[in-house]
C-alpha cells in the first residue's frame, strides 16, 4: 500500500504552488506560533488563486475551540491536527461541535503509547513526531524510528491512521519505508532557505514512490 503523505508547513503563496503540484495527500498549516505560522486570510487569499486538490489540514497547539472556529470561517479544513496538549475531553468537545476528523500528535518518549491509548475511539488519526526542548515540531530531527512498529500496531488496533514525522528528506526516506510507514509528514524536509523547494520534492516523491 502506498503512504499516505502530508507536506507540512505551507506559509508562502510559492509554498502551495510546489506542494499542490504533488503526489502529496494532505497540505498542512500552522495556525500557532511558529516560524511557519500562517493566517487564515492569507490562506484563504493564496487558495483563491491555486486549484488544490489535496486535503488540508490545520496544525493547532492549545487552541480554543473559538480559535480553532474562527480559521474555519475563512480556511475550508478537511482535517483538523492537535500539536499541543489537548485532552480526550476537549478533543470530543471539538469533534461534538466541529463535525471534522481530529488527528492527534503524539511526542515520541516512553510515555508515547500510553498516550496514545488515552485516545483511542477518540481521534481519527495520529502524528508522531520528535520534540526537541520547547519547539512541538518541525526541528529536522528524528526520533527512535525502531519504536515505529509499536505505534502502528496500536493505531491498527484502533483503526486509525499513523502518520511519522521529523526528520524525514531525501536522505532519511530509505531506512524509513523499512517501517512500511502508512503516512508520512515532513515540512523542512523538502526545503531549501525556509522556502519548499519542487527539486526537492520531486527527489523526495522519487525515493517514496518509486
Amino acid at each position: 500500500m502506498t503512504a499516505l503523505l502530508k507536506y507540512c508547513g505551507n506559509h508562502s503563496f510559492e509554498d502551495i504552488v510546489v506542494t499542490s503540484n504533488s503526489q502529496a495527500h494532505y497540505l498542512g498549516f500552522v495556525f500557532a506560533q511558529s516560524k511557519r505560522c500562517v493566517s487564515p486570510k492569507e490562506v484563504a487569499n493564496w487558495l483563491l488563486k491555486l486549484k488544490v486538490t489535496q486535503k488540508l489540514v490545520g496544525v493547532f497547539v492549545n487552541a480554543s475551540l473559538l480559535e480553532i472556529e474562527d480559521v474555519i470561517k475563512h480556511v475550508p479544513l478537511d482535517v483538523i491536527q492537535c500539536h499541543g496538549d489537548e485532552t480526550p475531553e476537549f478533543i470530543t468537545n471539538l469533534k461534538n461541535h466541529l463535525n471534522k476528523p481530529v488527528w492527534k500528535v503524539i511526542h515520541h518518549s516512553e510515555f508515547g503509547l500510553a498516550m496514545m491509548k488515552k485516545y483511542s475511539g477518540l481521534v481519527d488519526g495520529f502524528v508522531v513526531d520528535s520534540k526537541v526542548s520547547s519547539a512541538r515540531g518541525g526541528t529536522g530531527v528524528t526520533f527512535d524510528w525502531k519504536a515505529i512498529p509499536s505505534y502502528q500496531r496500536e493505531t491498527l488496533a484502533q483503526n486509525v491512521p499513523c502518520f511519522i514525522a521529523g526528520g524525514i528528506n531525501v536522505n532519511t526516506i530509505e531506512n524509513l519505508l523499512h517501517y512500511e510507514p502508512i503516512g508520512i509528514d515532513l515540512s523542512s524536509g523538502i526545503e531549501e532557505h525556509g522556502q519548499k523547494s519542487a527539486e526537492l520534492r520531486n527527489q523526495f516523491e522519487t525515493r517514496l514512490f518509486r
